[in-house]
């Protein structure tokens, strides 16, 4: 059986090291804020196209352009092809 001192320094351990994750997770978080907010910022102005900031930053293509999605930043081209899902005009009536 261990001792009550052996429990609480063992539950100071856990608790030290508990902090200290949250602590790595919430500046990880500020970091990929920031990193998502100069993704938008950069394709806005069109300083940098898609590819070449998806060859410097940590993310696959798709995930930056579902970034650019969220963030507001309109497409480089627009729609050239129309889903078969698209509602068309009413065919005519018979």
């Amino acid at each position: 059986m261990t001792s009550t001192d052996d429990q609480q320094a063992a539950r100071d351990r856990l608790a030290k090291l508990s902090a200290a994750y949250l602590a790595a997770e919430a500046e990880l978080e500020a970091a990929r804020d920031a990193l998502n907010t100069g993704i938008v910022d950069v394709l806005k102005a069109r300083a940098l196209g898609p590819s070449e900031v998806t060859r410097i930053v940590p993310y696959e293509r798709q995930h930056v352009g579902r970034i650019a999605k969220a963030g507001g930043v309109p497409p480089l081209r627009e729609r050239t092809v129309v889903s078969a899902k698209t509602p068309t005009a009413d065919p005519p009536s018979a």
